[in-house]
């Protein structure tokens, strides 16, 4: 019985929480713009900025413009996270967790560099089922 509790600890915090089927996530980060993704069982669409000012919304229609999803397991937990990219960059909505860390919110990529790291202000609020999101399986760029 204790290797089933050690065992349900290690996975990401997304594929333990069941009240997951919404079409639709989002947060406030910590700078006050909100980040989210929308259409996730369909075609994924990324929008970031302040209520009612979208900054960035993607995919785009380049060809260099893609979603897809991913997961990672670490030391005492895990992460799942869902990526939109616009050429060199990668924007990923980002939940883990691991011995003395978590994390939810947004990182963004320009090649295999972390550009930026913001928090949502509520944790629980990127939560999403990942088996129900609609794109490919990917790395990040790191």
């Amino acid at each position: 019985m204790k290797k089933v509790i050690v065992a349900a600890i290690a996975l990401p915090l997304s594929l333990m929480i069941s009240q997951v089927s919404a079409e639709t996530i989002s947060c406030v980060l910590e700078n006050n713009k909100v980040v989210a993704a929308s259409k996730l069982s369909s075609n994924p669409v990324y929008s970031y900025g302040t209520a009612g000012n979208v900054e960035l919304s993607l995919p785009s229609s380049s060809a260099n413009s893609r979603v897809y999803k991913g997961s990672e397991m670490f030391a005492g937990g895990g992460s799942s996270y869902l990526a939109f990219t616009n050429g060199a960059y990668t924007y990923a909505l980002y939940n883990g967790m691991g011995r003395g860390w978590e994390f939810e919110g947004l990182r963004v990529y320009k090649d295999a560099e972390m550009i930026m790291e913001k928090q949502c202000k509520q944790y629980g609020s990127i939560v999403f089922d990942y088996d129900a999101v609609r794109a490919p399986e990917g790395e990040l760029p790191y």
